[in-house]
């Protein structure tokens, strides 16, 4: 049995399928953990999330902030974007199962048996790693209760950017979504800059990428998480970055936990 990590695949579906080709995924022996947007800018969101749902026994995957959109705007929370390609989604027979499906998952996986920790974006760099999962654990919860659409509907907007500035329960959400699923940059104080996209080296001179702030995550496993395209493969100590890029015509990545072997697919438009 092996366990493989897989960045961000975003409808990427013929990748996925030679990626896995070449890794010999066996689903009745082997797991996926999937770092999150499986789903949207690429051509073919559907087929992914068909089949991460038809296998589920043999794959795991954390949200993205892919997943939320989509969830926002199949449930009419948000007006779909000119960007969003996951109208295959929305027009299948299968879609509120799918909705239903995808309530259920985590934003944070944490194993103590493997040693790792998954999540889309990063965690919080000034919070250890109790809080940042009681957080998500309570959104979690909420995404599965009668408050769900709410909580979809409110969740967009960039503010707060620290936690001392948090308000209510809705701001509260917010923030720790967008620390979970959209995060890159921090100030020092520990503020969110949501804003910044380019690769570390290129950003203003006060912003930090959040791994590097971070003195607080634990050293006896692994990190993983992909939305960061423009960092690509990536690994800071014992923390890694999947997520090459593979819809803007660059590789899927593959990271076998067991040796730690890096396999890749590349785009096969491009």
């Amino acid at each position: 049995m092996s366990n493989y990590f897989i960045g961000d695949i975003q409808g990427c579906y013929k990748e996925l399928l030679s990626l896995l080709e070449k890794i010999a995924f066996d689903p009745q022996k082997d797991k996926l953990w999937l770092a999150g947007d499986l789903i949207n800018r690429g051509p073919n969101s559907l087929e992914v999330i068909e089949f991460a749902y038809q296998n589920e026994s043999s794959i795991n995957f954390v949200l993205g902030n892919h997943e939320l959109h989509f969830l926002a705007v199949a449930t009419k929370q948000r007006h779909i974007g000119p960007n969003d390609t996951f109208q295959d989604i929305l027009q299948s027979n299968n879609l509120a199962n799918i909705i239903e499906w995808l309530r259920e998952k985590p934003l944070i996986i944490n194993n103590d048996v493997l040693n790792f920790m998954m999540v889309h974006a990063g965690i919080y760099p000034l919070s250890n790693t109790k809080i940042t999962l009681a957080a998500a654990n309570e959104i979690e919860d909420k995404l599965k209760s009668s408050e769900w659409l709410n909580v979809l509907a409110k969740m967009y907007g960039n503010s707060p950017i620290h936690p001392d500035t948090v308000k209510n329960d809705w701001e509260y959400s917010r923030f720790w979504l967008n620390v979970l699923t959209r995060m890159r940059y921090c100030y020092s104080d520990g503020s969110l800059d949501l804003e910044t996209k380019v690769p570390p080296g290129n950003q203003s001179h006060e912003l930090k990428p959040w791994y590097e702030l971070a003195n607080q995550l634990p050293q006896d496993r692994k990190i993983i998480f992909g939305h960061w395209a423009s960092l690509g493969l990536f690994t800071f100590k014992n923390i890694y970055c999947l997520d090459s890029g593979c819809v803007w015509g660059n590789d899927l990545t593959a990271l076998k936990l067991e040796d730690l072997t890096i396999i890749q697919q590349k785009n096969l438009s491009s």
